[in-house]
Parts: C-alpha cells; structure tokens; sequence
C-alpha cells in the first residue's frame, strides 16, 4: 500500500531532499511529481515562490535481513559526508557577498545601458561597487536618484540573501565623489552667508546620504547649526543662525 505526501523548497532538489531525509529513503524509491518548480520572482524580492513535489512512497519500505537497507545507507552517507563539511572561512562569505552584489548589479545595468562593467572594492565592514562605461547620465538620473535606486536594490538582494548587514554603496564612474565635493562647498558658503546675515538658508529637497554630507561638513561651526525638514526620503536641510545667549545684567 503507498502513500502520498507533499513537500516544498526554494527548488525543487530541495524539496526533493527534504523528502527523502523525512521519509528516510533514497530518491530512487520515490514516485515524484512537480506541483510547481518555484520562482525566484524579481531578484529574489518579489513574487517568490516555492517549489511543491507530491511524494509517493511505500508505506514499509523494503528491508533486507542480512545487509542494511538502501534507505539506511542512503542515511549513514548522508550523515558521514555532513560530519566533513566545513563551515565557510569569513573571507569566503566576503567573496560570496561580493560575487552576488557584482552579478546583481551588473544584471540590473545590462537592462538599462550596455557595454558597462561593475568592479568591487571591499573590506570588513563596507562594499563600493562601480558601474564604469555605458551611459552615466541615466544611470546616474537627475539628482543621483536613479543611482539610489540601484544602490537600495543591491543592499536589499544581499541583505535578503546573505544575512548580511554590510553597507553597500554603489557609484557611476566617481559620481559620489564629486557629489560630495560639490555639496561640500556649497554647505561652507551657505554658512558663511547665514553667519553674516544671521538669516537661515534653505537647501533644495535631498536624500539622506546628500544631507548627511551637508551635517557633517559644518558640523565644527560653532555660530550655526543643521536641521533637516519636512517628511519623505527627500527632505529639506535648513542652516540656521545659533542663538546667542543673553547676558545676564551685572548686580
């Protein structure tokens, strides 16, 4: 007499897999049929699915007397070949999380412009991945805003995938680096103007990396201070005159 069971994975071997170690018998002995193969939806983030196998298996499997059954075998190799499996070294979990943000940045571009390549600078704490090539501008967008919609892509991939908190950062040939110069000295001579005016000065809408450059830029000022406003990821950034502490008249 058989029965039937339903099992599911990310894939269909891994279905299969936990089919056989639940039920303790080699996949040969099992009458398999694919209810779905599963999909990895839109970079692993949306629309995935599993794959789902309907099982068919003796109710007793068979069992020879005088030497262990396939289904113990099946077992004992599969416990001694775990029992050797080395855990993966840090360095090779950095090379595995580099691997996948390249490749899934790298995927995304190909879409939008072609002939770009995505190189990797790396350390413990901190991935900066390049797109050089292809057109910058609209990988770029105005604002950098596309560029911070394939960064926050990346870093959503990984994350999921990894279990990583690693910081990606992800820049179109030095983009980031002249952004940062430029709002630099933007944010030095609007306060040298609020100083002398004693006036605050408003700077246009920015996401979160813009005004933290602004933040940290005149965060030494003294006769000034910093204040983002307004909701949303794009917010405005006030600089504001320090209030001078009044004195207090002398007895």
């Amino acid at each position: 007499m058989e029965s039937e069971y339903e099992f599911e994975g990310k894939t269909k071997e891994e279905a299969v897999r936990k089919a056989c170690e639940k039920l303790g018998l080699p996949e040969d002995q099992l009458e398999i049929d694919v209810i779905s193969y599963g999909s990895t939806g839109i970079f692993g983030l949306v629309g995935v699915k599993k794959a789902r196998i309907k099982v068919v298996a003796p109710q007793e499997p068979h069992v020879e007397i005088e030497e262990p059954s396939r289904a113990q075998e099946y077992v004992e190799e599969r416990s001694r070949a775990e029992e050797y499996v080395e855990e993966p070294s840090r360095a090779e979990e950095h090379v595995d999380v580099a691997e996948l943000a390249r490749s899934t940045l790298e995927k995304i571009v190909s879409f939008i412009v072609e002939d770009a390549t995505v190189t990797v600078e790396a350390d413990a704490e901190r991935m900066k991945l390049t797109v050089e090539g292809g057109n910058s501008a609209i990988l770029i967008g105005k604002h950098g805003r596309t560029l911070d919609a394939l960064q926050y892509i990346v870093q959503k991939v990984v994350h999921k995938e990894k279990r990583t908190r690693m910081r990606i950062s992800v820049d179109v040939e030095g983009y980031r680096d002249r952004r940062k110069t430029s709002l630099t000295q933007l944010a030095l001579r609007l306060g040298e103007k609020v100083k002398r005016s004693g006036k605050p000065a408003t700077i246009n809408p920015m996401n979160a990396y813009d005004r933290r450059i602004v933040h940290v830029a005149l965060k030494d000022e003294t006769e000034i201070r910093t204040q983002s406003m307004g909701t949303g990821l794009l917010r405005k950034l006030v600089i504001y005159p320090q209030r001078k502490q009044r004195q207090r008249p002398s007895a």
